[in-house]
């Protein structure tokens, strides 16, 4: 078992505060289900605002109702709509806000539903102002035979058929199987699907692999690149039988370009996201080791699939068990990426000697992209919960998600300005039983409000064994659906630490002067370390500093700056400045 000393990190604010609005809450519903499946997404529509979507479990985890929320910038939820749909066991796993010019903003959703007790696909559009539902079908895929599901959606506009016209659209991953149930002994293949706005269908692609001891083949991620799709997600090798990471490039039009899929754990491998950068043609694939029990980042070229070794890396920590969810491009920095995802067990102690247990608590890891080495302080965010058993996409049934892992995590810039992160996660207190869920928002210096520890990951440089996979061509067929909206209240409430904290003498601290144009002078008796950042939330400059130090700023444009300090005690308070 693990025990740890809590690093419990308190903002310190006063006249000089930053006014920017972080928060940490959880959130549950008047009828206290668990919360499952959480997605989290920018609206993209030009407001603040953002959407958590997932399903709402019973007590035995046997019945649940999708549904999704409108949450705005200080995490207040908008509106809740539950969905009744008129065919059973209608699942949310994935959504998509989008806006057309001139048209008003929608939600697109992709999952699952039954049809005469067969899995089918669900994809539907919904109103993302009002959450009404705009349309919705289901797809049976490849016959209605095999059991199918959506686990990634997104919204693209390119040439869906060849015909040299792009076409709004939506792409869709996920996997069909010979089993209801998830099963690696099943025969399963990953599709990938283009449909038209209208939810029409252009192509259907399968991805597959010859059959091991394992057959688990699926499509968990869709990432858009200048001349196709990257798909993240498992195949099989067929010399082993283990699980492996999908690695494949399509074009627009579900041609298979490369195949780079491979293997490097000892028992099951998995890609799960991907960041595309244009400016050099490279693709970052996220993906989870089962030799290491963590993460590492695979550097492919877009038009070959080569990986770059030189910039690949697989984590190692003396903390096991956290996997990658999310991959994204820091706000802090251009050249720098964050990798977001759930911890599987987490046990602490509080200074006041309690015992305290987690697991899907999120962490946080920025790291350069050219040798994935960590970038500034990096944290893990401790919160209890408990994961409710009896679901087949339980995130740790086994050492890890086989193929299931949401968008857990965004960066967007406020009306304000400020560069910030919005997470989602889960949080069960001891006092009850449900699940509620953990909304986040912090700004780059990636600190919470509550309790956290620090995360220390050593990239080590690495090699793989690759994998045959194929991608043909094949059918589905589709009906619609209905689907009704069902407002329901919520309740929330801020977080609250386990430890009590007394006066400290960052507390005490000045800054001035303050305007300032070329020294700024910090009073405290104790080392601290401190970062400046710019009204974009940017880092422009950051050192240690001892009581009577000062810090030259004549070298920064005039404006408004915002400064993080940390003293040795690990206690955090951050403080507005204005350069003249």
């Amino acid at each position: 078992m693990k025990t740890k000393l809590l690093l419990f990190l308190v903002s310190a604010f006063c006249s000089l505060q930053i006014q920017a609005q972080t928060f940490q809450k959880s959130v549950t519903t008047n009828d206290q289900r668990h919360f499952h499946d959480l997605n989290i997404e920018p609206a993209n529509d030009g407001t603040d605002d953002y959407f958590v979507c997932g399903n709402l479990f019973d007590a035995s985890m046997q019945n649940y109702t999708p549904f999704l929320q409108r949450v705005d910038a200080s995490g207040t939820v908008i509106w809740h709509k539950d969905y009744t749909v008129s065919l059973p066991k209608a699942r949310f796993f994935d959504i998509e806000p989008y806006q057309i010019s001139g048209l008003p903003s929608e939600v697109a959703i992709t999952g699952s539903i039954d049809v005469n007790g067969v899995k089918n696909v669900f994809i539907a559009k919904v109103n993302a102002a009002t959450g009404a539902m705009v349309n919705a079908k289901s797809y049976s895929i490849p016959n209605p035979s095999f059991n199918s599901r959506g686990l990634h959606i997104s919204y693209v506009i390119n040439d869906a058929n060849g015909d040299g016209l792009n076409e709004e659209g939506f792409v869709v991953g996920g996997f069909n199987s010979d089993s209801y149930a998830v099963s690696t002994g099943a025969a399963n293949a990953g599709f990938v699907m283009r449909v038209y706005g209208t939810l029409g269908v252009f192509w259907v692609l399968h991805t597959n692999s010859t059959s091991g001891s394992q057959d688990f083949d699926a499509v968990n991620n869709i990432t858009e690149t200048s001349d196709g799709y990257f798909l993240t997600g498992s195949t099989n090798d067929v010399n082993t039988g283990q699980l492996s990471i999908l690695a494949q490039k399509i074009d627009f039009q579900g041609n298979l370009v490369w195949n780079k899929s491979h293997v490097f754990g000892n028992s099951q491998d998995v890609s799960v996201d991907a960041y595309y950068e244009a400016s050099t043609d490279q693709i970052y694939m996220l993906s989870n080791y089962s030799a290491t029990h963590l993460f590492g980042v695979a550097v492919l070229d877009n038009v070959t699939g080569n990986i770059n070794s030189a910039q690949s890396w697989v984590a190692t920590s003396n903390e096991l068990n956290r996997y990658g969810f999310t991959l994204m491009e820091s706000f802090q920095n251009s050249n720098n990426l964050v990798i977001t995802g759930y911890d599987r067990t987490e046990n602490w102690t509080d200074s006041a000697g309690n015992n305290h247990f987690g697991q899907s608590n999120i962490f946080v890891y920025e790291f350069e992209k050219g040798s994935g080495n960590p970038v500034s302080a990096n944290y893990q965010y401790l919160v209890t919960h408990s994961e409710p058993s009896g679901d087949e996409f339980n995130f740790w049934n086994g050492q890890m998600p086989l193929i299931y892992y949401p968008d857990i995590s965004f960066g967007a810039i406020g009306d304000d300005g400020l560069a910030y992160y919005f997470h989602v996660g889960y949080k069960t207190d001891p006092s009850i039983t449900y699940t509620e869920a953990d909304l986040f928002k912090t700004l780059p210096d990636k600190i919470n409000d509550c309790d956290k520890l620090d995360i220390a990951i050593n990239p080590t440089p690495t090699n793989f064994d690759f994998v045959n996979a194929t991608a043909v061509i094949t059918d589905e067929m589709d009906q619609n659906i209905q689907v009704n909206p069902t407002e329901l209240p919520t309740i929330s409430s801020d977080c609250t630490p386990t430890l009590s904290v007394g006066s400290n003498d960052i507390e005490n601290l000045n800054i001035f002067p303050n305007p300032a144009t070329d020294y700024i002078n910090i009073t405290t008796k104790d080392a601290v370390v401190y970062s400046i950042y710019d009204s974009m939330g940017r880092s422009v400059k950051q050192g240690m500093l001892s009581n009577g130090q000062s810090i030259y700023i004549a070298d920064l444009q005039q404006g408004v700056y915002f400064i993080s300090i940390t003293n040795k005690a690990q206690l955090q308070g951050t403080f507005k400045l204005v350069k003249e």
